[in-house]
């Protein structure tokens, strides 16, 4: 692999990637880890299921653009990954926007060892 500036690399097949840097994730996480805080703040008080969604919901549809926009992702924004996302937000009393943000990155990062998960996620399945 060799390197091509930045933050860009080649893999193996040849495909150039934008990698999430340290940097970007540390950035990434501390926005995340505040909405975090905020929703767990709301699960304490019982109001978490009528506002902490919104704001879950911001958090996973932001970090997703993110990684389409700027880091050429193009399933991020895919219905079932963003589904996934979704509902892991309803676990209550756990930063689940950090925990998703940092599995998405480290899958992004490193695709050669999730190509089945992916491939299962963007192959249909055959009608009859």
């Amino acid at each position: 692999m060799e390197d091509k500036g930045n933050n860009r690399v080649e893999t193996p097949r040849n495909e150039e990637r934008n990698d999430v840097t340290e940097a970007e994730a540390i950035v990434w996480l501390s926005f995340l880890i505040g909405f975090d805080g905020i929703c767990i703040l709301l699960d304490l008080t019982g109001v978490g299921m009528g506002i902490a969604p919104f704001l879950q919901g911001f958090g996973t549809f932001s970090s997703g653009m993110w990684f389409e926009k700027t880091k050429g992702d193009k399933n991020a924004m895919k219905m079932q990954r963003q589904l996934i996302k979704y509902i892991s937000n309803v676990a209550p009393f756990l930063p689940t926007l950090s925990i998703a943000f940092a599995i998405e990155a480290y899958m992004h990062n490193h695709p050669e060892k999730f190509e089945k998960i992916e491939k299962a996620l963007n192959t249909k399945t055959p009608s009859k």
